[in-house]
């Protein structure tokens, strides 16, 4: 399945009109397709956007690369001209913006938006570095494009800080995401939501996985600007252009605490796993990291706190 994640041979655009769609039985005219120019490296990417293709190669799963002379190609599919536009980073990502694009990718240090104008003729219209970053979700849609106007909008996306290799995002999780602000094609940054790593716990991907389909993506709804990461899920909002948290909650699962238990009648101390399977009659959770022994196996003053040492747990 890792096979998808490079390409190789020729470049080609088939075009056929609809009318020769049948039960699979007819064969594709060698005139149907045009050639087109390949591009250094194997991570194939491409987009259909408007009356363009556009397409391109980036560093992908791989360690990020010095792509210094990248080139995004730009082609009219309905036969329009073939337009080559040089680029000071690879390509990893092409995404619609309104009735243009925008092109993501690392230069092996740090991670650039490039805005790209599809008139008559494609070119660079701005561009945006975010400095010691590379993306932090490959296999999901993880970026979003929210429109409020023809030529204007924000985008979000996660980013990994520092730069690391692609496939980094099979077991590490977003960093945060990050929101750009596209005014007339023009970025500025709105700023971040970041992830609380510290927080997360390792529940072998049932409340959350990054593993196959990602954890990280920005999340535009009824307006109001909410970021999934990992267990967490971030709102925030737009004052004088910067992004600023208003809350966050968080789904993951409890940790599984140790704490010992004192049986006052015959002196003997024994381990509780506090969990769900622990017994409920004789274990009740106070607060995180607080634990109290029922009246019923003790006497009302025996108390334990987890973390503290034996000889200050009873009290």
């Amino acid at each position: 399945m890792w096979a998808a994640e490079s390409a190789a041979g020729d470049v080609a655009l088939m075009r056929v009109p609809l009318a020769s769609f049948s039960d699979g039985s007819e064969v594709v005219e060698s005139s149907d397709y045009r050639k087109l120019p390949k591009p250094l490296g194997s991570t194939f990417q491409n987009r259909f956007i408007g009356d363009y293709l556009l397409y391109g190669t980036g560093s992908g799963w791989g360690k990020p690369d010095s792509m210094v002379q990248s080139k995004l190609f730009a082609v009219g599919w309905a036969g329009g001209e073939l337009n080559q536009i040089a680029l000071t980073h690879g390509v990893d990502r092409i995404e619609q913006m309104g009735s243009n694009a925008v092109v993501i990718g690392t230069d092996g240090v740090d991670l650039h938006f490039t805005a790209i104008r599809l008139d008559e003729s494609p070119s660079i219209a701005d561009s945006y570095i975010r400095k010691e970053a590379s993306q932090g979700e490959l296999r999901s849609h993880g970026f979003f494009y929210k429109p409020d106007g023809p030529d204007s909008g924000t985008l979000g996306l996660p980013i990994s800080v520092p730069a690391r290799a692609g496939y980094h995002h099979l077991f590490e999780s977003s960093a945060a995401i990050m929101f750009l602000r596209n005014d007339g094609l023009h970025f500025e940054e709105a700023g971040e939501l970041a992830a609380r790593s510290d927080r997360a716990v390792d529940d072998a991907c049932r409340a959350s996985c990054v593993d196959w389909y990602g954890n990280a993506r920005p999340l535009f709804f009824g307006g109001r600007v909410l970021a999934l990461l990992g267990y967490e899920i971030v709102e925030g909002t737009v004052d004088d252009g910067r992004m600023r948290e208003l809350r966050r909650v968080s789904y993951a699962p409890h940790r599984l605490e140790i704490t010992r238990r004192y049986n006052i009648t015959r002196g003997l101390a024994s381990s509780d796993l506090l969990g769900p399977r622990a017994s409920r009659p004789q274990v009740s959770a106070k607060r995180e990291n607080e634990l109290e022994l029922l009246p019923k196996d003790c006497a009302p003053s025996a108390r334990l706190r987890a973390g503290r040492p034996r000889s200050q747990q009873i009290t």
